[in-house]
C-alpha cells in the first residue's frame, strides 16, 4: 500500500507499507471532483519500499494530481519541496489586529493581521482590460492588474511595519466588485445559492480548479520573493467561517461528509501551490464559535459544527494523502453584543460543549493534541483571525470591552500553539449589524470616528511589561 507521496522538484516518490519488487501501474486523474477520465498511465518497476514517477509525465504538474495504484493507499502528495524553506516568522507577539489605519497600527505594536482578497476580482478572462497574464502549469491566465496593484501596497506597507501577514481567500458574487458574466460559470461553485454571501471554491470542474490552483499560486509566488519586492504573505485562510458555509462559502445543500470533501481539496491545492514557493507556508481552515452544535441544527446541509467538519477533514486527510493544514478560529464571545465571555454558559468544559469561545479555548486544543488529528505526530498551528468585544457608548461597557480583551489575551497566552489573536476591529462600523467591536469609537450617528476607548490604551501595553516586570496581560 502506498504510505505517502513526496513531490521533489522533478520527481514524485511513492512510499510504501512494504517492499514490493515488480510492475506497477499508475494512473492520474485530474484533481477535480467531476474528471473520472485519466490524463494518463505509467507502469514502473518497482524494488524495495519505494518507486518514482516523473512530475511531468501526463502533461501537467504532477503535484496536483490524484493517483490511483495496484497498491491502493493514499492517493495524493503529502510534502511539497520548496523554492524557499527560511523558517515560519516569530514577531516576538501574538499582538494583531485587522487594520484600517497603518500608522496607527505601527504605533500600537501590531504584529499580526489577515487581509480578505477575492478570486473573482483577481482573475478575469482573456478578454477583459487592464489585466497581465500569468503563465501556469501549461496555461495562460489574466490578473486584474488594478486591484493586485492596490493589493501590493497594503501588503508592502504592512510588511515594511514588520507585520505577519496572512491572506484570507474568499470566491464571491455578493462580496465581490463586480463578477464578469464569462467568469461565473468558472469561479464560482457549481451548486452556488445566490442566498450566499459568498460561494465555495470551484474545485468540482477541472478549469474551476485549475483557475484557482493558478489564483494561489499566483499570490504565492508575488508576496513571497526574496527581495519582498511587493511585500510578502505566509499563509491563506481558505474561504470564511465554513461552518456556517450557506453564508460564508456556499456549496448549495451539501452534508458534512459531501462539503468536507470538497474543502479538504480546496485546503490541498492551495497548500501544495503555496508550499511549491515556501514549503512553511501555512494554510488553514476557518471555523465560527460553534463547536458542538451548529448555528442552525435544523438544516443540517447548510451549517455544521466545528467538532464534525474538523473529525471529517481530519479523516478524509489521512485517507487521501495528510499534508499540513492549520486552524482558524473565531472564538467570539457567545452573544456577540455582550463581551464578558467569562459567563458564556454555553461555553463548557466538555469536550462536544456547544461553543469554545474565550472561556474554554483548551478545548480546540485539545482536538488538535489527539493523535488522530496530528501530522506526522506534530500539533497542528492555530491562528484568532477575527473576533471582537462589543461596547455601546457608555463609560462602563468601554470598560467592560476592554477587561474581556485583556481576559481574553490572558487566556490565548495560555496555548503555545496559538500563533496570532487578530483583533475585530480597528474602528467602530456602523454597517456592522449594530455592534462596536473598534479600539476607536466612532459618532452615534455617523461613521465618524471620534476618540479612542479604553481597550486602545490596554492593547498597546498589553505584551509589554510593566513597572513590577509583569507581562500586562498577566493581570487578568
Amino acid at each position: 500500500m502506498v504510505k505517502s507521496i513526496h513531490c521533489g522538484k522533478n520527481e514524485l516518490v511513492f512510499k510504501l507499507d512494504r517492499r514490493f519488487d515488480g510492475k506497477i501501474n499508475v494512473k492520474a486523474y485530474p484533481a477535480a471532483l467531476s474528471a473520472h477520465e485519466p490524463l494518463g498511465s505509467a507502469v514502473v518497476d518497482a524494488h524495495g519500499d519505494s518507486f518514482s514517477v516523473d512530475r511531468y509525465a501526463f502533461g501537467r504538474d504532477g503535484l496536483f494530481l490524484r493517483y490511483e495504484t495496484d497498491l491502493g493507499g493514499v492517493c495524493f502528495a503529502s510534502h511539497v519541496e520548496g523554492k524557499y524553506n527560511e523558517e515560519y516568522p516569530d514577531p516576538g507577539t501574538k499582538k494583531g489586529l485587522q487594520i484600517v489605519d497603518v500608522e496607527d497600527a505601527k504605533y500600537l505594536g501590531v504584529r499580526h493581521a489577515a487581509l480578505n482578497i477575492a478570486i473573482t476580482d483577481v482573475l478575469r478572462s482573456k478578454d477583459a482590460e487592464d489585466t497581465e497574464p500569468f503563465e501556469y502549469d501549461g496555461n495562460t491566465y489574466y490578473i486584474n492588474k488594478k486591484v493586485i496593484e492596490d493589493n501590493d501596497k497594503r501588503v508592502k506597507a504592512l510588511t515594511e511595519a514588520g507585520v505577519v501577514i496572512t491572506f484570507i481567500l474568499l470566491c464571491g458574487k455578493h462580496w465581490s466588485t463586480f463578477v464578469p458574466d464569462d467568469m461565473k460559470g468558472v469561479l464560482l461553485h457549481p451548486d452556488y445559492n445566490d442566498e450566499g454571501t459568498l460561494s465555495a471554491f470551484n474545485v468540482v470542474t477541472d478549469e474551476g480548479l485549475r483557475h484557482y490552483q493558478a489564483f494561489c499560486a499566483y499570490l504565492a509566488q508575488r508576496y513571497y520573493r526574496s527581495d519582498n519586492k511587493y511585500g510578502r504573505a505566509v499563509g491563506m485562510i481558505i474561504s470564511n467561517e465554513v461552518t456556517a458555509q450557506w453564508i460564508w462559502g456556499n456549496a448549495g445543500e451539501k452534508t458534512c461528509e459531501e462539503f468536507s470533501r470538497e474543502y479538504t481539496l480546496a485546503m490541498r491545492i492551495a497548500y501544495y501551490a503555496a508550499a511549491s514557493v515556501y514549503e512553511k507556508f501555512r494554510i488553514y481552515a476557518s471555523l465560527d464559535h460553534f463547536w458542538g452544535v451548529s448555528m442552525d441544527a435544523k438544516q443540517p446541509k447548510r451549517y455544521y459544527s466545528g467538532l464534525e467538519l474538523l473529525s471529517e477533514i481530519s479523516k478524509r486527510a489521512k485517507a487521501e494523502g495528510d499534508f499540513y493544514y492549520n486552524i482558524a478560529h473565531h472564538p467570539y464571545p457567545q452573544d456577540l453584543f455582550k463581551p464578558d465571555f467569562w459567563n458564556d454558559d454555553m461555553a463548557t468544559d466538555d469536550y462536544e460543549t456547544p461553543l469554545v469561545t474565550f472561556k474554554n479555548l483548551h478545548i480546540l486544543a485539545e482536538f488538535l493534541y489527539k493523535e488522530e488529528n496530528l501530522f506526522e505526530g506534530v500539533r497542528r498551528r492555530v491562528i484568532l483571525s477575527e473576533q471582537g468585544f462589543n461596547s455601546n457608548w457608555t463609560p462602563e461597557s468601554e470598560i467592560l470591552q476592554a477587561t474581556a480583551y485583556g481576559r481574553a489575551y490572558h487566556e490565548v497566552m495560555k496555548i503555545p500553539e496559538i500563533d496570532s489573536f487578530i483583533l475585530h476591529a480597528h474602528h467602530d462600523n456602523k454597517a456592522e449589524f449594530g455592534l462596536n467591536l473598534g479600539l476607536w469609537r466612532r459618532k452615534p450617528d455617523s461613521q465618524q470616528q471620534e476618540r479612542p476607548k479604553p481597550i486602545y490604551y490596554l492593547f498597546k501595553a498589553i505584551d509589554q511589561k510593566d513597572e513590577t516586570g509583569k507581562f500586562v496581560y498577566e493581570r487578568f
